[in-house]
This record gives C-alpha cells, structure tokens and sequence, in this order.
C-alpha cells in the first residue's frame, strides 16, 4: 500500500521546477506536526485543479524550502454546486458544520444572523470568527483532496441573504413542519441554494418570508436534528440525489 502524501495550501501560483520558500505555518506543520525531513515528497494545491508533486529540500531555522517536480491535473469537483446558508451557531457546532459540509462538496457558504441566533453580533468577533472558518475550510480540503477552495462570505442577515439568488438556483429551506421531501424536487438540479436555521429554527416570520422568496420547504424526516446535523444530513442528501456521491 502506497504511503499518503502529506498535502498544504500554498496561495500563489506555481511552476514546476520552482523553489518555493514555505510560510512559517506550512514549515510548522510540515516539520513539527508531520515530521518531515529533507528529500520527503507532499502535493501542493493551490485553488487551482492542479496538485503540485514537490521534494523538501532544506530547512533551516523555522524555514523549510521545497522544489516542485510536477504537475497534475485533478478535478473532484461535484457536478453539484451548492450555496449554503448556515445560521451561526455556537463555536463547536459552527466549525464542525464548515467543515463537514466542505469535505461533502459545498461550494459557498454564507453565515447567516437570523432571529434566534444566540450569538453576539460584535464585529471584531466576528472578523476573529471569519479567519477561524477560512483557515477550517483550507484543512478540510487539505484533508479530503479538494483542490478548489470553497468561498466563505461576510455574515449577513437573513433578510439580506435570501432575496440574493441567481435564475438557475433552486432554493431549499430546511422546515420540518414541511410535507415536501427532497425526492419531490425536479431531477434536473445543478445549482442550490440551501438554508439551514440555527438550534432554534426559523421565526414564524422568518419561514413565511423565505417561503415568499420561492424557497421550497423540505423535510428531511420525522427526527429533529441538530443544526450542524441538519446540515450535513441535507447536503449529504443533496450530493447523492444530483451530485457525485455513491449509494
């Protein structure tokens, strides 16, 4: 069985043949975390659908220096892209739903305030949240070979969120009052538009007004679950009803 190469984000462009000097967080992970030495080989990816075969070839006082050897195209990219809307909920539950979501394929993400957020709408921190949840979503697709890295939006309010759409989205909101299940959407969808609410649902006011927009209500079934749950569950059936999961 072939060893897993060791895999990093390096934001820039890259060329084979190129001596690349790392970050000190790249050096960090690869020598402290890893413990990797010169000669070792890891991939780099750079939101691009290439990955980047490269060579250790020094480091040096906190500074490793790698060499790029080639290059190779990849594309695991789902067919289904996927906009979702995440109520912010508290820390843990927050980070898990990122970066489960990501692992599953979600392309965008927007955090969305809605009425029963429990959470402090202070604006340093939610700047301090934001580097947090770009930094989960490099890892996830560090972790689970996505090359593509998915984009995460300012944090808007719900109001704002669900009048912004495009002609080819199909919009879903999560409602477990609904009687519409996933399996009643069209078959063709290539393009969603998906809206998970917080621990304490939508507002009354919240759902008629998404509803309004053209969101379809789903249920996902008789069980009430968990935000982070919930979303993972509604993404996860999502990617295998129109997107590149197996059953």
């Amino acid at each position: 069985m072939k060893n897993r190469i060791p895999r990093i984000y390096i934001d820039k462009n890259v060329k084979t043949h190129e001596k690349i000097i790392l970050n000190l967080a790249n050096t960090h992970y690869i020598t402290n975390v890893l413990r990797m030495n010169i000669e070792e080989k890891l991939e780099v990816f750079n939101n691009t659908n290439y990955v980047f075969l490269s060579k250790i070839i020094e480091i040096k006082k906190k500074i490793a220096t790698i060499i790029v050897l080639n290059k190779e195209k990849k594309n695991i990219e789902s067919p289904l892209s996927i906009h979702l809307g995440l109520a912010v909920s508290k820390n843990e539950k927050m980070n898990f739903a990122i970066q489960k979501c990501i692992e599953l394929g979600v392309n965008t993400i927007t955090p969305i305030f809605s009425k029963h957020c429990n959470i402090h709408r202070n604006k340093k921190n939610i700047l301090k949240k934001m580097l947090y949840w770009k930094n989960i979503i490099v890892s996830a697709c560090q972790q689970c070979k996505r090359n593509i890295i998915p984009k995460i939006n300012n944090v808007e309010d719900i109001n704002f969120w669900m009048i912004q759409s495009n002609k080819n989205e199909t919009k879903i909101v999560l409602n477990p009052k609904s009687s519409i299940t996933l399996n009643q959407l069209p078959k063709q969808n290539s393009c969603i538009r998906l809206l998970v609410g917080c621990e304490g649902g939508l507002s009354s006011l919240e759902m008629q007004t998404v509803i309004k927009h053209e969101f379809i209500p789903i249920k996902l079934g008789p069980r009430i679950l968990r935000t982070e749950t919930a979303a993972i569950a509604a993404v996860t059936a999502l990617q295998m009803k129109f997107g590149d999961l197996l059953i």
